[in-house]
């Protein structure tokens, strides 16, 4: 197998808003929400917001579907319920042609709201459910270690945390980590023996300013320094800089018109472990995960997720070189 990921499972509900007529919601945030808070925000959007589209989420496995698409093996664990949501997003993955036979499904299945403006800014909402119980008797360690990379990205509940931080220190896999805002708040000592085992970071500006405690041009040294080998600092609209020991460089976003950032980002690593997996050079896997970031804002959720056209651009970068 190429890849496994473990993360959070979700079901999206991806909803177009104008922020100006809900009091209280910050843009650009992500947070826990109590069943009440759910029960009242689906109220409200049914009166104040048009729902784009549903469909499965969650960061890692946002990346894994994409690398399925794009024609790599792949698995991921973790953990559904035993609704009508989890069959949703079992036979959703499926279909992508992730091998689901290692996802438990107990309880209720996670939800995610996410509200975005008519400029592809974007708020979620998450009620985790099932996600929180992910513990290791959850876990088949001989089934992640049959692939070559381990994709792990933030969980909301401690014990999910502990059994990931715990499948990432014990394993053996080359480890690409997407900690998101709910890991790096954790902060620098709790994420470091993390990062002393990843290959690959891939993490935003800001979130490398809350982990690190510095400016980010000085943090991605620092988690560098920590033991890290790639670092990704996803610099939204603006591209993205990425960072290793030997080398150093910028690369803009494409310029297209833009619906939805749901997922870009997870998008982007996806199509930049599509590289890797290819051996390609940092720069050319920089440039297939541009492009493919650059494809999936241009429609509502997964529905412009890339496939096996950008493998066709690896091959094409690979054989014409930079």
């Amino acid at each position: 197998m190429n890849v496994v990921g473990v993360g959070a499972l979700n079901l999206d509900f991806i909803y177009q808003v104008d922020f100006a007529l809900f009091q209280n919601v910050e843009k650009g945030t992500e947070r826990r929400i109590s069943l009440e808070e759910w029960e009242d925000l689906r109220v409200l959007l049914k009166k104040k917001g048009k729902l784009m589209v549903k469909n499965g989420g969650g960061s890692a496995v946002n990346t894994i579907y994409t690398l399925a698409r794009m024609g790599f093996s792949c698995g991921f664990v973790g953990k559904v319920g035993t609704d009508r949501e989890g069959d949703f997003l079992l036979q959703e993955l499926t279909e992508a042609g992730v091998d689901t036979s290692k996802i438990v499904r107990e309880g209720k299945t996670g939800i995610c709201l996410i509200l975005v403006d008519k400029n592809g800014e974007r708020t979620t909402f998450i009620l985790p459910n099932t996600n929180d119980t992910f513990s290791l008797k959850d876990v088949e360690f001989d089934y992640i270690q049959s692939a070559r990379i381990l994709h792990a990205a933030s969980f909301l509940g401690e014990e999910s945390f502990k059994t990931q931080k715990e499948i990432i220190l014990r394993t053996g896999n080359l480890v690409s980590f997407d900690p998101g805002h709910p890991h790096v708040i954790r902060g620098w000592v709790e994420i470091f023996p993390l990062l002393k085992r990843t290959w690959v970071l891939f993490s935003t500006q800001k979130e490398i300013e809350i982990l690190t405690g510095l400016h980010y041009k000085q943090g991605v040294w620092k988690i560098l320094d920590a033991g890290v080998k790639i670092v990704i600092c996803k610099m939204g609209e603006s591209g993205s800089w990425i960072v290793s020991k030997e080398e150093n460089f910028f690369l803009p976003a494409e310029k297209v018109k833009v619906l939805d950032t749901t997922g870009a980002g997870d998008v982007y690593a996806a199509g930049f472990l599509a590289g890797l997996l290819k051996g390609l050079p940092l720069k050319c896997c920089g440039k297939i995960a541009t492009r493919a970031a650059g494809i999936s804002v241009t429609d509502w959720g997964r529905k412009s997720y890339p496939g096996k056209e950008i493998l066709e651009l690896a091959l094409k970068v690979q054989k014409n070189g930079i």
